[in-house]
C-alpha cells in the first residue's frame, strides 16, 4: 500500500472514533429531541484500535465550561502521527444543541492538515477553513457538527427514539446522517460484560457498514465500533471510562448483589 492511501485509510480509523460515532432538514417525526443542561452528562474514555498491527490510542471527554458552555475533546496518537478535534457548543432557549465552534488538527506521516468551522448563527452562515483557505457557506437552523451529531443521537437513543436522522455540516458541505437500532444485547468489553445498545448507520453502500455498541446504563456512551469497508475491516473497543464522575463498572453476575 502507497503512502497516501496508508495515509487515507489510517485517518479513516481515527475518524471511526470521531463518531462512535455522520439533505434536508428533519420532518417533525424525526426531529431531535430537547435536551437540557442537567441532562448533560460529563465523561471521558480511552479506546484502543488497530490498524495494520499499529496501535492506536485515543482519548474522549466532555466536560463544562466555566461560560456554561461545553466542549468535547477527542485526542487520538499512533507512531504515525496523531489527530486533536474539539467541538464547542451550548443548548440555547429551546432545549436544542447549537455548535458554535470545530476544529481539527491532524499531523500524520509528515503530512499536517488544520481544519474549522464557525457557526453564525445570527447570519445563517458557517465559516469553514482549511489550512490558509477559507470559505463562508449558507447555514440551515438545525444543523450541527460532526462531533456533536453524537451527543444528539446519544440524547435521543435515551428519549427511546429507533429512527435516528441529523442534518451535519461536514466540513463545507451539509450531509444527512442516519442510523437505525439493531439492537439489545450484552456485550464482554475490556471493562466487563455490559447492556449495549447495537445502532447500525444507514448507507447507500454495498460495501461499506459502520455498527456501534453504547453502554445503555451509561448515557450511551459508545464502548464499540466496528467499520467494514470493501473487506477491510477495523474495530474500536473501550478501554475505560468515567461517566459524571463515576467508573464504568461491568454488570453484577447473576445472582450476586453488592453489600
Amino acid at each position: 500500500m502507497n503512502r497516501s492511501a496508508t495515509l487515507k485509510r489510517f485517518t479513516l480509523v481515527i475518524g471511526f472514533i470521531t463518531i462512535s460515532a455522520a439533505v434536508s432538514l428533519l420532518s417533525p417525526s424525526l426531529a431531535a429531541a430537547p435536551i437540557t443542561n442537567n441532562e448533560i452528562a460529563s465523561y471521558s474514555a480511552q479506546y484502543s484500535a488497530n490498524y495494520n498491527g499499529l496501535a492506536i490510542k485515543a482519548h474522549h471527554q466532555l466536560r463544562q465550561l466555566e461560560d456554561g458552555s461545553y466542549i468535547e475533546i477527542l485526542n487520538a496518537k499512533s507512531i504515525l502521527g496523531k489527530i486533536k478535534e474539539s467541538a464547542k457548543f451550548i443548548i440555547d432557549d429551546h432545549q436544542k444543541i447549537l455548535p458554535y465552534q470545530y476544529n481539527y488538527k491532524r499531523s500524520l506521516v509528515g503530512i499536517s492538515r488544520v481544519e474549522s468551522q464557525v457557526f453564525d448563527w445570527p447570519k445563517k452562515q458557517l465559516r469553514y477553513a482549511k489550512n490558509d483557505k477559507i470559505q463562508v457557506v449558507n447555514l440551515e437552523p438545525g444543523a450541527l457538527d460532526i462531533v456533536t451529531h453524537k451527543l444528539q443521537l446519544r440524547h435521543d437513543l435515551q428519549e427511546g427514539k429507533t429512527i435516528l436522522s441529523y442534518p451535519v455540516m461536514a466540513r463545507d458541505k451539509r450531509k444527512q446522517y442516519d442510523y437505525e437500532v439493531v439492537a439489545s444485547e450484552i456485550l464482554n468489553t475490556e471493562i466487563g460484560p455490559l447492556n449495549t445498545t447495537k445502532i447500525r448507520r444507514i448507507s447507500n453502500s454495498n460495501t461499506r457498514e459502520t455498527v456501534i455498541w453504547l453502554a445503555t446504563d451509561w448515557n450511551f456512551l459508545v464502548v464499540q465500533l466496528s467499520h467494514t469497508e470493501k473487506g477491510d475491516s477495523h474495530q474500536l473497543k473501550i478501554i475505560q471510562g468515567r461517566v459524571n464522575e463515576r467508573d464504568i463498572l461491568p454488570l453484577e453476575p447473576i445472582g450476586e448483589k453488592k453489600i
